[in-house]
């Protein structure tokens, strides 16, 4: 009662653009830009964006690309490219501290992960989380990959699993220019836990904003490592936005990756 109560005296606009009505945190128009970004074709393991005339990439005839973002995924499932209305939602997310948006971005994200699942084949046993440094997450108030991995297993029923810990507190990865040092700079930052519930299983990373895939392949790297009878059988990832070529303009803030 209380919350119809509120929703008319107060009722709710679109995270994008305050100024249009929104029934669930998004307008009509934001939804319909989203879709247009969703339908874009993307390699199915990698996750960049492919050409129209390009024969449709699976998991077993990847892009030309691929070589070029080696992040020892299986498959990449993403919502879309790093540009509107995503890049809004995701600053609002990260920097706004308005975790509430994670519910907004889960459909879409459930949506691109169950379609990649089924192209590719691969399954999806459980969703982790990309972690925070305790620093970085005490500073922020939460994680957001946290936040769309709880909300995407909340539509798709699939179990969240906290497998790794972020065991060094490194320089954010939007302020390095090479994919190198992006590389560098995560060597050796995570730690998977050794827990019974990851042996042999397809497990898919979640984060939100992927630019060179240094971030999933550091996480990736630390979950091969563990014993054989902790590993996953695959390792894949799902995000909300891919950087398909170049940075973020410079009038934006800076992304963590």
């Amino acid at each position: 009662m209380l919350s119809a109560i509120l929703d008319t005296l107060f009722p709710p606009v679109c995270w994008v653009d305050p100024a249009r009505p929104a029934a669930a945190g998004l307008s009509d128009d934001a939804r319909f830009q989203i879709a247009l970004l969703a339908a874009q074709p993307h390699c199915l393991r990698c996750g960049l964006t492919t050409g129209p005339h390009e024969q449709d990439h699976s998991r077993k005839n990847p892009c030309g690309r691929c070589a070029e973002r080696t992040t020892g995924l299986r498959c990449t499932a993403r919502v879309g490219t790093f540009s509107e209305p995503l890049v809004v939602l995701i600053h609002k997310l990260k920097f706004a501290r308005q975790w509430e948006v994670a519910r907004v971005l889960a459909p879409f994200l459930c949506h691109g992960l169950t379609q990649t699942a089924q192209q590719s084949g691969q399954p999806i046993d459980a969703l982790i989380p990309v972690p925070l440094h305790w620093l970085r997450r005490a500073r922020r108030g939460f994680n957001q990959a946290e936040e769309i991995a709880r909300e995407t297993a909340a539509l798709s029923g699939h179990p969240v699993i906290h497998a790794l810990t972020r065991t060094r507190h490194t320089a954010a990865q939007a302020r390095l220019d090479s994919p190198t040092a992006r590389r560098e700079n995560l060597r050796h930052a995570f730690r998977a836990k050794p827990l019974p519930a990851l042996a042999g299983k397809s497990v898919w990373l979640i984060d939100d904003v992927s630019t060179t895939g240094a971030t999933l392949r550091a996480a990736a790297q630390s979950l091969k490592r563990l014993p054989r009878e902790f590993r996953p059988a695959a390792i894949s990832a799902a995000v909300i936005c891919i950087t398909d070529h170049a940075a973020p303009p410079p009038q934006l803030p800076e992304l963590d990756e």
